[in-house]
């Protein structure tokens, strides 16, 4: 569910004409999702629906209306003829955080769902990381290295295409060389993520012991990289800043014409999760 949770609720921040119905059907998509992992029974299903129920509950009432509030900051930001890379940082401090508390208050929820697994069902989640690794590597590791830089680039000119639309020559030439400056660590991170899916099976072998499971599942709250080698991390940081440096000069370089449309798909975004938001402040119950 942490998973799920983590990767539907960054698709919302794709575009706004999506926001509505994705978060709307948070409560088939997450199972839809974890259906590639986990073939659940009846009750393991029921479990699954009541405890996602609650968290797309809290989910709205706590972070909804602070997401409301970030894209109104962001859009005054974005008002200026310029802006820098220190512009940016506070907003993803903000989203980072979210992330982390989010992750806190799912594990709980992992907890009660990984201990409920059978044999089979184990066998069939380490088969799933098998194959997702496998496909992941495969996807961003294979081809030449002028074959992965061109998918890179094209990845980000997607994402950037959302919200500017077709990208002019400059903005173009900025995304090639923000591709050749950046230092390779999509391994490092695979890496790291097969590492946190083994911690799972090490903590489901545990998982009729709740001494040792307990303290095993609270710990894959932890980012990937939380452990990561120090030279990894001085890879994610500059990685981190060349990309903040790199949106910063895509907006600067921006046509009045991109500069409207980043404001107007702000202003909807903001619009559809104040619409989506729930009334009331509610306090996730990890029980």
């Amino acid at each position: 569910m942490l998973q799920a949770l983590l990767l539907l609720t960054a698709v919302l921040l794709l575009g706004a004409c999506s926001a509505r119905f994705a978060y709307s059907q948070l409560d088939w998509l997450v199972p839809w999702y974890l259906r590639d992992y986990v073939s659940f029974n009846a009750g393991q299903r029921d479990v699954l629906d009541q405890r996602l129920s609650q968290r797309l509950d809290w989910h709205c009432r706590a972070h909804l209306p602070q997401y409301v509030e970030l894209l109104r900051e962001a859009r005054s930001t974005l008002a200026a003829d310029e802006v820098e890379v220190a512009d940016l940082e506070p907003f993803v401090q903000r989203g980072e955080a979210w992330w982390d508390e989010l992750r806190g208050v799912l594990v709980a929820d992992a907890a009660v769902l990984l201990a409920g697994l059978s044999n089979d069902q184990v066998l069939e989640l380490a088969a799933a990381f098998e194959r997702q690794d496998r496909e992941a590597r495969e996807e961003y590791l294979g081809g030449s290295a002028e074959e992965r830089a061109a998918a890179q680039i094209t990845r980000m000119e997607k994402r950037l295409r959302n919200w500017f639309g077709r990208l002019t020559a400059e903005q173009q030439r900025l995304v090639a060389a923000w591709s050749v400056a950046l230092h390779p660590s999509t391994e490092q991170w695979l890496d790291g993520r097969r590492q946190w899916q083994q911690r799972v099976l090490d903590a489901l072998a545990v998982r009729d012991q709740a001494a040792q499971f307990a303290p095993r599942v609270a710990a894959l709250a932890a980012p990937f990289n939380a452990e990561a080698p120090a030279a990894y991390q001085a890879q994610l940081a500059h990685n981190r800043q060349l990309t903040l440096r790199l949106l910063a000069d895509v907006f600067n370089a921006a046509t009045p014409a991109q500069r409207e449309r980043v404001r107007g798909e702000l202003d909807e975004l903001g619009a559809q999760f104040g619409a989506l938001a729930c009334a009331g402040p509610q306090v996730a119950d990890a029980s």
